[in-house]
Protein backbone atom coordinates (compact mmCIF):
# COMPACT_ATOMS: atom_id res chain seq x y z
CA UNK A 1 0.00 0.00 0.00
CA UNK A 2 1.34 3.44 -1.16
CA UNK A 3 1.88 6.19 1.63
CA UNK A 4 2.87 8.92 -1.41
CA UNK A 5 1.14 8.37 -4.84
CA UNK A 6 2.01 11.08 -6.96
CA UNK A 7 -0.26 11.22 -10.13
CA UNK A 8 0.45 12.74 -13.96
CA UNK A 9 1.88 15.65 -12.24
CA UNK A 10 3.56 18.60 -14.92
CA UNK A 11 5.40 21.82 -14.26
CA UNK A 12 6.55 24.40 -16.30
CA UNK A 13 8.41 27.51 -16.22
CA UNK A 14 7.60 29.87 -18.94
CA UNK A 15 7.50 27.81 -22.39
CA UNK A 16 9.92 25.55 -20.82
CA UNK A 17 8.90 21.82 -19.85
CA UNK A 18 10.50 20.46 -17.01
CA UNK A 19 8.01 17.61 -16.90
CA UNK A 20 4.84 16.24 -17.52
CA UNK A 21 2.16 13.23 -16.98
CA UNK A 22 4.82 12.52 -13.91
CA UNK A 23 2.77 8.81 -12.09
CA UNK A 24 4.77 6.84 -8.96
CA UNK A 25 3.75 5.33 -5.68
CA UNK A 26 5.75 4.87 -3.16
CA UNK A 27 5.35 2.36 -0.24
CA UNK A 28 6.27 2.26 3.50
CA UNK A 29 10.09 1.61 3.47
CA UNK A 30 10.97 1.90 0.04
CA UNK A 31 13.99 4.28 -0.73
CA UNK A 32 13.77 5.97 -4.49
CA UNK A 33 16.12 7.97 -5.95
CA UNK A 34 15.68 10.70 -8.50
CA UNK A 35 18.23 11.26 -11.28
CA UNK A 36 18.31 12.92 -14.70
CA UNK A 37 20.38 15.91 -16.25
CA UNK A 38 20.48 19.55 -14.24
CA UNK A 39 18.11 21.53 -15.31
CA UNK A 40 15.72 18.33 -15.71
CA UNK A 41 13.68 18.80 -12.86
CA UNK A 42 14.57 17.48 -10.05
CA UNK A 43 14.97 19.55 -7.67
CA UNK A 44 11.35 20.54 -9.02
CA UNK A 45 9.48 17.61 -8.42
CA UNK A 46 10.94 17.43 -5.18
CA UNK A 47 9.68 20.76 -4.27
CA UNK A 48 5.98 19.82 -5.82
CA UNK A 49 5.74 16.97 -3.59
CA UNK A 50 6.82 18.66 -0.38
CA UNK A 51 4.18 21.03 -0.73
CA UNK A 52 7.00 23.93 -1.07
CA UNK A 53 5.87 24.14 -5.04
CA UNK A 54 2.56 24.20 -6.63
CA UNK A 55 2.31 21.76 -9.26
CA UNK A 56 0.73 22.94 -13.29
CA UNK A 57 -1.23 19.88 -13.19
CA UNK A 58 -1.81 17.09 -11.31
CA UNK A 59 -1.99 15.34 -7.67
CA UNK A 60 -0.05 14.61 -4.69
CA UNK A 61 -1.41 12.05 -1.86
CA UNK A 62 0.23 11.28 1.22
CA UNK A 63 -2.30 8.73 3.61
CA UNK A 64 -3.65 10.56 6.54
CA UNK A 65 -1.16 10.80 9.35
CA UNK A 66 1.80 10.41 7.36
CA UNK A 67 4.88 12.75 8.75
CA UNK A 68 6.89 14.33 6.13
CA UNK A 69 10.22 15.74 6.48
CA UNK A 70 12.16 18.01 3.67
CA UNK A 71 15.45 18.82 3.16
CA UNK A 72 16.27 21.96 0.14
CA UNK A 73 19.28 21.89 -2.03
CA UNK A 74 20.11 25.05 -1.06
CA UNK A 75 19.50 26.39 3.04
CA UNK A 76 20.07 30.18 4.29
CA UNK A 77 19.24 30.42 7.83
CA UNK A 78 19.23 34.12 9.18
CA UNK A 79 18.01 33.15 12.46
CA UNK A 80 20.27 33.99 15.51
CA UNK A 81 19.04 31.37 18.14
CA UNK A 82 21.45 28.99 19.18
CA UNK A 83 21.98 25.50 17.07
CA UNK A 84 20.13 23.56 19.63
CA UNK A 85 17.14 26.35 20.03
CA UNK A 86 16.47 26.09 15.93
CA UNK A 87 16.51 22.53 16.49
CA UNK A 88 13.91 22.56 19.34
CA UNK A 89 11.88 25.33 16.79
CA UNK A 90 9.80 22.31 15.39
CA UNK A 91 5.75 21.50 15.62
CA UNK A 92 7.11 17.85 16.00
CA UNK A 93 5.18 16.33 19.24
CA UNK A 94 8.40 16.02 21.37
CA UNK A 95 9.93 19.68 20.40
CA UNK A 96 6.44 21.29 21.53
CA UNK A 97 5.98 19.28 24.52
CA UNK A 98 9.88 20.25 25.80
CA UNK A 99 9.13 23.59 25.27
CA UNK A 100 5.76 23.36 27.42
CA UNK A 101 7.68 21.71 29.84
CA UNK A 102 10.12 24.93 30.22
CA UNK A 103 7.33 26.96 30.24
CA UNK A 104 5.75 25.62 32.68
CA UNK A 105 9.00 25.22 34.90
CA UNK A 106 9.37 28.55 34.34
CA UNK A 107 5.64 29.06 36.34
CA UNK A 108 6.61 26.54 39.20
CA UNK A 109 4.32 24.06 40.71
CA UNK A 110 0.81 23.99 39.31
CA UNK A 111 -1.33 21.89 37.00
CA UNK A 112 0.34 23.34 33.90
CA UNK A 113 3.45 21.43 35.37
CA UNK A 114 1.56 18.09 35.80
CA UNK A 115 0.20 18.34 32.30
CA UNK A 116 3.78 18.82 30.83
CA UNK A 117 5.25 16.26 32.82
CA UNK A 118 2.44 13.97 31.73
CA UNK A 119 2.86 14.78 28.42
CA UNK A 120 6.66 14.64 28.03
CA UNK A 121 6.61 10.85 29.64
CA UNK A 122 3.92 9.86 27.34
CA UNK A 123 5.83 11.02 24.31
CA UNK A 124 9.37 8.98 26.04
CA UNK A 125 10.72 13.37 25.52
CA UNK A 126 13.14 13.18 28.06
CA UNK A 127 16.35 12.09 25.87
CA UNK A 128 15.38 14.55 22.52
CA UNK A 129 17.70 17.22 23.95
CA UNK A 130 20.27 14.32 24.31
CA UNK A 131 19.21 13.01 20.77
CA UNK A 132 19.46 16.56 19.21
CA UNK A 133 23.18 16.83 20.83
CA UNK A 134 24.14 13.54 19.05
CA UNK A 135 22.91 14.68 15.86
CA UNK A 136 24.86 17.56 15.99
CA UNK A 137 27.92 16.30 17.15
CA UNK A 138 27.13 13.62 14.12
CA UNK A 139 27.60 16.13 11.63
CA UNK A 140 30.19 18.11 13.06
CA UNK A 141 28.39 20.69 14.79
CA UNK A 142 30.19 21.19 18.33
CA UNK A 143 29.80 24.87 18.80
CA UNK A 144 26.57 24.50 20.23
CA UNK A 145 26.53 28.35 21.48
CA UNK A 146 27.46 29.52 17.83
CA UNK A 147 24.19 31.82 16.58
CA UNK A 148 22.99 29.74 13.72
CA UNK A 149 23.53 33.06 11.21
CA UNK A 150 27.22 32.70 11.56
CA UNK A 151 27.20 29.43 10.69
CA UNK A 152 28.63 28.59 6.99
CA UNK A 153 26.32 27.78 4.24
CA UNK A 154 27.71 23.92 4.40
CA UNK A 155 27.19 23.96 8.27
CA UNK A 156 23.62 25.46 7.68
CA UNK A 157 22.87 22.62 5.12
CA UNK A 158 24.20 20.54 7.73
CA UNK A 159 22.46 21.94 10.65
CA UNK A 160 19.37 21.26 8.46
CA UNK A 161 20.08 17.88 7.79
CA UNK A 162 19.98 17.49 11.38
CA UNK A 163 17.16 19.08 12.06
CA UNK A 164 14.82 16.90 9.32
CA UNK A 165 16.08 13.79 10.84
CA UNK A 166 15.33 14.91 14.13
CA UNK A 167 11.75 13.73 14.65
CA UNK A 168 11.92 10.37 12.51
CA UNK A 169 9.28 11.00 9.83
CA UNK A 170 7.60 8.68 8.04
CA UNK A 171 8.87 10.17 4.67
CA UNK A 172 11.93 11.97 3.92
CA UNK A 173 12.66 13.75 0.81
CA UNK A 174 16.44 15.22 0.76
CA UNK A 175 17.84 16.97 -2.28
CA UNK A 176 21.54 16.22 -2.03
CA UNK A 177 22.34 15.40 1.31
CA UNK A 178 25.82 14.48 1.18
CA UNK A 179 27.07 18.13 -0.12
CA UNK A 180 29.29 19.24 2.45
CA UNK A 181 29.43 15.68 4.48
CA UNK A 182 32.56 13.89 5.01
CA UNK A 183 32.89 10.48 4.42
CA UNK A 184 32.38 9.66 8.05
CA UNK A 185 29.08 11.87 8.07
CA UNK A 186 28.02 10.05 4.88
CA UNK A 187 28.32 6.74 6.69
CA UNK A 188 25.96 8.04 9.49
CA UNK A 189 23.54 9.45 7.65
CA UNK A 190 23.21 5.86 5.73
CA UNK A 191 22.64 4.74 8.74
CA UNK A 192 19.84 7.05 9.61
CA UNK A 193 18.52 5.87 6.57
CA UNK A 194 18.04 2.22 6.82
CA UNK A 195 15.12 2.63 9.27
CA UNK A 196 13.02 0.03 8.12
CA UNK A 197 9.67 1.37 7.37
CA UNK A 198 11.34 5.48 6.55
CA UNK A 199 9.60 6.08 2.91
CA UNK A 200 12.75 8.15 0.97
CA UNK A 201 12.78 10.04 -1.83
CA UNK A 202 16.69 11.46 -2.51
CA UNK A 203 18.03 13.37 -5.44
CA UNK A 204 22.49 12.83 -4.79
CA UNK A 205 25.16 13.10 -6.99
CA UNK A 206 26.95 10.91 -4.76
CA UNK A 207 26.81 7.46 -7.05
CA UNK A 208 28.22 5.03 -4.01
CA UNK A 209 25.44 6.50 -1.29
CA UNK A 210 23.06 5.77 -4.11
CA UNK A 211 24.02 2.36 -4.59
CA UNK A 212 24.49 1.91 -0.87
CA UNK A 213 20.45 3.55 0.30
CA UNK A 214 18.34 3.13 -2.55
CA UNK A 215 16.56 0.29 -4.05
CA UNK A 216 14.76 1.91 -7.01
CA UNK A 217 15.29 5.05 -9.06
CA UNK A 218 12.96 7.57 -11.30
CA UNK A 219 14.41 9.12 -14.41
CA UNK A 220 13.42 12.13 -15.56
CA UNK A 221 14.24 12.78 -18.57
CA UNK A 222 12.82 14.67 -21.63
CA UNK A 223 9.98 15.87 -19.60
CA UNK A 224 8.59 12.47 -19.02
CA UNK A 225 9.64 9.48 -16.08
CA UNK A 226 10.49 6.34 -16.15
CA UNK A 227 11.35 4.05 -13.20
CA UNK A 228 14.04 1.10 -12.52
CA UNK A 229 13.34 -0.98 -10.02
CA UNK A 230 16.91 -2.05 -8.60
CA UNK A 231 20.18 -0.47 -7.65
CA UNK A 232 21.88 2.49 -9.56
CA UNK A 233 24.51 -0.63 -11.09
CA UNK A 234 21.69 -2.13 -12.63
CA UNK A 235 20.03 1.12 -13.98
CA UNK A 236 23.35 2.09 -15.41
CA UNK A 237 23.10 -1.52 -17.31
CA UNK A 238 20.03 -0.75 -18.30
CA UNK A 239 20.60 2.30 -19.27
CA UNK A 240 23.43 1.83 -21.34
CA UNK A 241 21.44 -1.30 -23.02
CA UNK A 242 18.60 1.29 -23.77
CA UNK A 243 21.04 4.18 -25.33
CA UNK A 244 22.23 1.27 -27.13
CA UNK A 245 19.65 0.15 -29.10
CA UNK A 246 18.37 3.70 -29.69
CA UNK A 247 21.86 4.43 -31.28
CA UNK A 248 21.48 1.52 -33.38
CA UNK A 249 17.76 2.58 -34.71
CA UNK A 250 19.01 5.72 -35.22
CA UNK A 251 22.01 4.48 -37.46
CA UNK A 252 19.53 1.30 -39.71
CA UNK A 253 17.48 5.05 -40.18
CA UNK A 254 20.18 7.21 -41.18
CA UNK A 255 21.21 4.24 -43.25
CA UNK A 256 17.60 3.75 -45.07
CA UNK A 257 17.41 7.44 -45.55
CA UNK A 258 20.35 7.63 -47.56
CA UNK A 259 18.65 4.80 -49.83
CA UNK A 260 15.73 6.74 -50.30
CA UNK A 261 17.48 10.04 -50.98
CA UNK A 262 19.50 7.86 -53.56
CA UNK A 263 15.88 6.91 -55.41
CA UNK A 264 14.63 10.37 -54.82
CA UNK A 265 17.42 11.74 -57.39
CA UNK A 266 17.32 9.07 -59.89
CA UNK A 267 13.38 8.67 -60.24
CA UNK A 268 11.73 10.55 -62.90
CA UNK A 269 9.15 13.14 -62.13
CA UNK A 270 6.03 11.20 -59.71
CA UNK A 271 2.55 11.16 -61.28
CA UNK A 272 1.51 7.70 -59.69
CA UNK A 273 0.08 6.77 -56.31
CA UNK A 274 2.51 4.72 -55.53
CA UNK A 275 5.74 7.33 -56.38
CA UNK A 276 3.77 10.15 -54.77
CA UNK A 277 3.70 7.53 -51.45
CA UNK A 278 7.35 6.69 -51.08
CA UNK A 279 7.79 10.09 -51.51
CA UNK A 280 5.42 10.71 -48.35
CA UNK A 281 7.11 8.29 -46.67
CA UNK A 282 10.79 9.18 -47.68
CA UNK A 283 9.69 12.84 -45.89
CA UNK A 284 8.62 11.07 -42.65
CA UNK A 285 11.57 9.15 -42.66
CA UNK A 286 13.75 12.37 -43.14
CA UNK A 287 12.17 13.96 -40.35
CA UNK A 288 12.99 10.85 -38.10
CA UNK A 289 16.23 10.13 -39.01
CA UNK A 290 17.18 13.62 -38.52
CA UNK A 291 16.38 13.63 -35.17
CA UNK A 292 19.15 13.00 -32.90
CA UNK A 293 19.14 11.99 -29.30
CA UNK A 294 19.15 14.83 -26.75
CA UNK A 295 23.16 15.76 -26.36
CA UNK A 296 24.18 14.70 -22.88
CA UNK A 297 27.96 14.29 -23.06
CA UNK A 298 29.23 17.34 -21.39
CA UNK A 299 32.50 18.04 -23.85
CA UNK A 300 35.68 19.15 -21.42
CA UNK A 301 38.77 20.74 -23.32
CA UNK A 302 41.67 23.14 -22.17
CA UNK A 303 44.42 24.56 -24.45
CA UNK A 304 46.98 23.61 -22.17
CA UNK A 305 49.77 25.78 -21.82
CA UNK A 306 53.55 25.05 -21.36
CA UNK A 307 54.15 24.83 -17.53
CA UNK A 308 58.11 25.31 -16.18
CA UNK A 309 59.46 23.27 -13.48
CA UNK A 310 58.45 25.68 -11.17
CA UNK A 311 54.70 25.50 -9.93
CA UNK A 312 54.01 26.65 -6.44
CA UNK A 313 56.52 26.05 -3.06
CA UNK A 314 55.19 26.57 -0.36
CA UNK A 315 57.89 27.31 2.30
CA UNK A 316 56.87 27.61 6.73
CA UNK A 317 53.13 28.06 5.92
CA UNK A 318 51.32 29.29 9.28
CA UNK A 319 47.83 30.37 9.01
CA UNK A 320 45.56 30.27 12.30
CA UNK A 321 41.98 31.54 13.73
CA UNK A 322 43.02 32.43 17.24
CA UNK A 323 43.76 29.46 18.82
CA UNK A 324 42.69 27.07 15.93
CA UNK A 325 45.65 26.50 13.91
CA UNK A 326 45.03 25.36 10.56
CA UNK A 327 48.07 24.88 9.01
CA UNK A 328 51.69 24.82 10.73
CA UNK A 329 55.07 25.03 9.09
CA UNK A 330 54.34 23.73 6.32
CA UNK A 331 56.77 22.97 3.17
CA UNK A 332 56.34 21.65 0.17
CA UNK A 333 57.12 22.30 -4.03
CA UNK A 334 54.56 21.07 -6.12
CA UNK A 335 55.51 20.00 -9.02
CA UNK A 336 54.37 19.33 -12.92
CA UNK A 337 52.39 16.60 -13.08
CA UNK A 338 51.12 16.24 -9.54
CA UNK A 339 47.69 14.71 -8.60
CA UNK A 340 47.28 15.65 -5.19
CA UNK A 341 43.97 15.14 -2.60
CA UNK A 342 43.29 17.02 0.22
CA UNK A 343 41.55 14.51 3.13
CA UNK A 344 40.12 15.12 6.53
CA UNK A 345 37.10 15.72 8.35
CA UNK A 346 34.62 18.71 7.94
CA UNK A 347 36.14 21.91 9.62
CA UNK A 348 40.05 20.59 9.42
CA UNK A 349 40.24 23.54 7.14
CA UNK A 350 40.94 22.00 3.66
CA UNK A 351 39.39 25.31 2.03
CA UNK A 352 41.64 27.75 3.79
CA UNK A 353 44.69 25.76 2.91
CA UNK A 354 43.51 26.09 -0.78
CA UNK A 355 42.51 29.47 -0.89
CA UNK A 356 46.08 30.07 0.96
CA UNK A 357 48.19 28.24 -1.72
CA UNK A 358 46.40 29.79 -4.46
CA UNK A 359 47.02 33.48 -3.15
CA UNK A 360 43.18 34.16 -2.33
CA UNK A 361 44.07 34.18 1.63
CA UNK A 362 47.70 35.64 2.96
CA UNK A 363 49.70 33.47 5.19
CA UNK A 364 50.25 34.74 8.99
CA UNK A 365 53.56 33.44 8.73
CA UNK A 366 55.97 31.73 5.77
CA UNK A 367 55.78 32.47 1.78
CA UNK A 368 53.75 31.50 -1.01
CA UNK A 369 55.29 31.47 -4.90
CA UNK A 370 53.51 30.65 -7.93
CA UNK A 371 55.96 30.09 -11.18
CA UNK A 372 55.66 32.56 -13.96
CA UNK A 373 54.01 30.02 -16.17
CA UNK A 374 51.45 28.62 -14.10
CA UNK A 375 48.03 29.77 -15.41
CA UNK A 376 45.95 29.02 -12.54
CA UNK A 377 42.20 27.63 -12.37
CA UNK A 378 40.49 27.83 -8.92
CA UNK A 379 36.71 26.36 -8.70
CA UNK A 380 36.04 27.90 -5.55
CA UNK A 381 33.70 25.61 -3.40
CA UNK A 382 31.32 28.79 -3.23
CA UNK A 383 31.43 29.32 -6.86
CA UNK A 384 30.51 32.23 -8.71
CA UNK A 385 28.20 34.83 -7.74
CA UNK A 386 26.45 36.52 -10.74
CA UNK A 387 23.45 39.27 -11.30
CA UNK A 388 20.19 37.02 -10.94
CA UNK A 389 19.41 38.82 -14.67
CA UNK A 390 22.27 37.92 -16.31
CA UNK A 391 22.17 36.18 -18.97
CA UNK A 392 23.86 32.60 -19.21
CA UNK A 393 25.44 34.39 -22.73
CA UNK A 394 26.36 37.38 -21.11
CA UNK A 395 28.72 35.59 -18.37
CA UNK A 396 31.07 34.08 -21.09
CA UNK A 397 30.96 36.82 -23.11
CA UNK A 398 32.35 39.29 -20.43
CA UNK A 399 35.45 36.65 -20.02
CA UNK A 400 35.68 36.56 -23.66
CA UNK A 401 34.08 36.62 -27.39
CA UNK A 402 35.89 34.07 -28.52
CA UNK A 403 38.18 31.01 -27.21
CA UNK A 404 41.32 29.52 -28.15
CA UNK A 405 42.15 26.01 -28.58
CA UNK A 406 44.75 23.90 -29.56
CA UNK A 407 46.51 23.80 -33.04
CA UNK A 408 44.96 27.20 -33.85
CA UNK A 409 41.21 26.22 -33.07
CA UNK A 410 39.03 28.75 -32.23
CA UNK A 411 35.42 28.53 -30.60
CA UNK A 412 32.97 31.35 -30.36
CA UNK A 413 31.21 31.49 -26.50
CA UNK A 414 27.81 29.86 -27.93
CA UNK A 415 29.95 27.12 -29.28
CA UNK A 416 31.75 26.68 -25.72
CA UNK A 417 28.49 26.78 -24.01
CA UNK A 418 26.89 23.73 -26.28
CA UNK A 419 29.83 21.70 -25.55
CA UNK A 420 28.68 22.97 -21.52
CA UNK A 421 25.12 21.32 -22.48
CA UNK A 422 23.54 24.75 -22.87
CA UNK A 423 21.90 25.08 -25.99
CA UNK A 424 21.33 28.43 -28.01
CA UNK A 425 17.89 28.59 -26.56
CA UNK A 426 19.53 28.09 -22.58
CA UNK A 427 22.11 30.44 -23.38
CA UNK A 428 19.98 33.11 -23.40
CA UNK A 429 18.28 32.26 -19.92
CA UNK A 430 18.73 34.87 -16.91
CA UNK A 431 21.21 32.78 -14.80
CA UNK A 432 18.77 33.27 -12.07
CA UNK A 433 16.60 30.30 -13.38
CA UNK A 434 19.41 28.03 -13.44
CA UNK A 435 19.39 24.76 -11.12
CA UNK A 436 22.29 24.63 -8.99
CA UNK A 437 23.76 22.19 -11.03
CA UNK A 438 23.65 24.25 -14.13
CA UNK A 439 24.87 26.93 -12.13
CA UNK A 440 27.77 24.82 -11.08
CA UNK A 441 27.96 23.92 -15.04
CA UNK A 442 28.43 27.30 -16.00
CA UNK A 443 31.03 28.10 -13.18
CA UNK A 444 33.05 25.03 -14.41
CA UNK A 445 33.10 26.48 -18.02
CA UNK A 446 34.50 30.17 -17.00
CA UNK A 447 37.52 28.30 -15.06
CA UNK A 448 38.41 26.54 -18.19
CA UNK A 449 38.05 29.07 -20.34
CA UNK A 450 41.17 30.78 -19.24
CA UNK A 451 43.04 27.54 -20.37
CA UNK A 452 44.41 26.85 -16.76
CA UNK A 453 47.50 24.02 -16.55
CA UNK A 454 46.97 24.17 -13.17
CA UNK A 455 44.01 22.88 -11.83
CA UNK A 456 42.82 23.57 -8.38
CA UNK A 457 39.34 22.33 -7.21
CA UNK A 458 37.08 22.40 -4.06
CA UNK A 459 34.36 20.25 -3.89
CA UNK A 460 34.11 19.97 -7.36
CA UNK A 461 31.32 17.41 -7.28
CA UNK A 462 29.06 19.36 -5.85
CA UNK A 463 25.31 19.63 -7.92
CA UNK A 464 26.72 18.18 -10.63
CA UNK A 465 24.88 15.51 -12.31
CA UNK A 466 26.17 12.16 -13.10
CA UNK A 467 26.80 12.13 -16.34
CA UNK A 468 28.75 15.74 -15.90
CA UNK A 469 30.64 13.91 -13.10
CA UNK A 470 31.80 10.90 -15.12
CA UNK A 471 32.95 13.29 -17.62
CA UNK A 472 34.47 15.52 -15.30
CA UNK A 473 36.58 11.79 -14.19
CA UNK A 474 37.42 11.29 -17.90
CA UNK A 475 39.23 14.99 -18.25
CA UNK A 476 40.81 15.00 -15.29
CA UNK A 477 42.05 11.42 -15.58
CA UNK A 478 43.53 12.37 -19.51
CA UNK A 479 45.21 15.61 -18.20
Amino acid sequence: MNVLSVDRLAKAFGPRTLFEDVSFGAAAGQKIAIVGRNGSGKSTLLKCIAGVEQPDAGTITFNRGIRVGYLDQDVAMTSDRTLVDEMLDQDDDRSVAIRAYEHALAGGTGPALEKALARMEELKAWDHEARIKGLLSQFGLTDLEVPVNRLSGGQQKRLALAKVLLDRPDVLILDEPTNHLDVAMIEQLEGELAVPGLTLLLVTHDRYFLDNVCDELIEIERGGAQRFRGSYSYYVEKKALADAVAEATQQRLQGLMRRELAWMRRMPRARGTKSRSRVAAFHDLEEAAGKRAQKDELSLSVNVTRLGGKVIEVRNLHKAFGDRVIVDRFSYSFKRGDRIGLVGPNGVGKSTFIELITGAMPPDKGKVTIGDTVVLGHYDQQGAQWPEEKRVIEVVREIAEVIPLNKGRELTAAQLLERFLFDRDKQWDPVGVLSGGERRRLYLCTVLMANPNVLVLDEPTNDLDIPSLSALEDFLLDL
